[in-house]
């Protein structure tokens, strides 16, 4: 081989590498989302249905549409740290961007809550456990 194709060929495969590295270490950048609260009172336009179908309770979350092409589609199930787990039925407005938003039956405790920094992982098992007070939410399945 001549050194011009030996030198292609080195390009070639660092430009493979590069590749492979970062589509596979998508998930491993930490993305930094919101976490608010909404009640029945902020779904007055649709009557209380979400995206789904499904009337809004306990247990669902809203998603903006940028964290839904990220993997939270509707239905998938996530575990927000300190809170619980929870199901992806509804959207944000199409104004929000990396946003979660869940349902609180009482309007004071969703005031309250407001609006917190929280973290974006694919699953739990890549927590680091020494960890104990970061904020989390967490694709289950």
């Amino acid at each position: 081989m001549t050194r011009i194709n030996l030198l292609v060929a080195k390009v070639v495969l660092l430009g493979i590498c590069i590749l492979c590295i970062s589509s596979g270490s998508v998930w491993a950048e930490e993305i930094k989302i919101s976490v608010t609260a909404y009640t029945l009172k902020e779904c007055y336009h649709n009557k209380g249905k979400t995206a789904s179908g499904e009337r809004v309770k306990t247990g669902i979350v809203a998603v903006s549409r940028d964290l839904e092409r990220k993997g939270l589609k509707l239905g998938t199930k996530i575990k927000i740290s300190n809170m619980g787990t929870f199901v992806v039925k509804d959207r944000t407005s199409h104004k929000n961007r990396g946003n979660v938003d869940v349902y609180m039956p009482s309007h004071t405790s969703a005031l309250r809550f407001g609006r917190q920094k929280y973290t974006l992982v694919q699953n739990q098992d890549v927590l680091d456990p020494s960890v104990g007070k970061k904020k989390y939410v967490s694709i289950l399945d």
